[in-house]
């Protein structure tokens, strides 16, 4: 895929609907090794489809899709003040997608916001570094039996973000 073009096509950020269910497991499926690595050992992945307690977090979440020309390419989960879901297709890594969604889910759960990323997860740590959360605890953790560390993160709410101006956002 080229993603020359990617930047000039506007993001659509919607509500999430059933029929997304499948593009959401590839696309978190093909972003979680990357979260991974770093942090837990590979053996620790599991398709979202096939762990039974990621399945119950989502559906309790309030999930927005991203899209690119009507192509689902990544998704945020909200639960209360948690950013609970934040994936985006590997293939579309590093154009402001996840801001974009991030950005979402600031506004959906307030100035309390907090989650909780892999230590070894840098790409996540610097986004939400650059939307102003910090580090509240560390913790050591575990992913399918396996061994990690994890980081709390609060939001800040005197961060200054700056506009976007490629989002259009619809509710379904």
């Amino acid at each position: 895929m080229s993603t020359q073009l990617i930047p000039q096509s506007p993001i659509l950020l919607r509500a999430y609907c059933d029929e997304d269910w499948s593009v959401v497991c590839d696309i978190h499926d093909r972003a979680r090794p990357h979260e991974l690595k770093g942090s837990c050992d590979a053996n620790s992945f599991l398709p979202l489809a096939e762990d039974p307690e990621d399945i119950d977090n989502f559906h309790r979440s309030e999930k927005f899709v991203a899209c690119i020309q009507g192509q689902v390419v990544g998704f945020v989960g909200i639960d209360e003040n948690l950013v609970s879901w934040l994936y985006v297709d590997p293939d579309y890594f590093g154009i402001g997608i996840g801001r974009e969604l991030l950005q979402l889910g600031l506004e959906l759960a307030g100035s309390q916001t907090w989650t909780v990323v892999l230590s070894g997860n840098t790409r996540a740590r610097r986004l939400y570094a650059s939307e102003g959360f910090q580090v509240v605890h560390t913790f050591e953790g575990s992913n399918a039996g396996y061994p990690c560390t994890c980081l709390e993160l609060s939001f800040k709410p005197n961060h200054i973000k700056l506009p976007q101006e490629q989002t259009q956002f619809y509710a379904a």
